[in-house]
């Protein structure tokens, strides 16, 4: 039996790149400036991955070129407690649409 159901599937794709985005801050956060190559050496992610990520992040602000790599924007040093709170409240929100799946298939909470 399968056990990647459709239903799911969208999300997962969704969460991948994500996740990679979050090692990539979370490397910067403990080393910076990082290029490719650095980066690769922390988190163990391909080149190709580390270069769309970065172009994401720093189309999103989080991150900045400077000439020694990739280093993380004063803003998103300064917004990290909202960056937070966001993160809980898409966590909350799939804790939600747990409880209303497993109320659906199972009937109860």
């Amino acid at each position: 039996m399968n056990h990647e159901h459709n239903l799911f599937k969208e999300l997962k794709e969704t969460m991948e790149p994500v996740k990679r985005h979050v090692k990539i801050i979370e490397a910067l956060m403990n080393d910076q400036p990082a290029g490719i190559i650095k980066i690769s050496q922390s988190t163990g992610l391909p080149d190709h991955k580390i270069r769309y990520s970065l172009r994401i992040l720093e189309k999103d602000g989080i991150i900045m070129p400077s000439k020694d790599g990739a280093i993380l924007t004063p803003e998103f040093i300064e917004n990290k407690e909202e960056i937070l709170k966001e993160a809980k409240e898409v966590l909350d929100s799939f804790e939600e649409l747990y409880s209303e799946i497993r109320k659906a298939i199972l009937g109860k909470k």
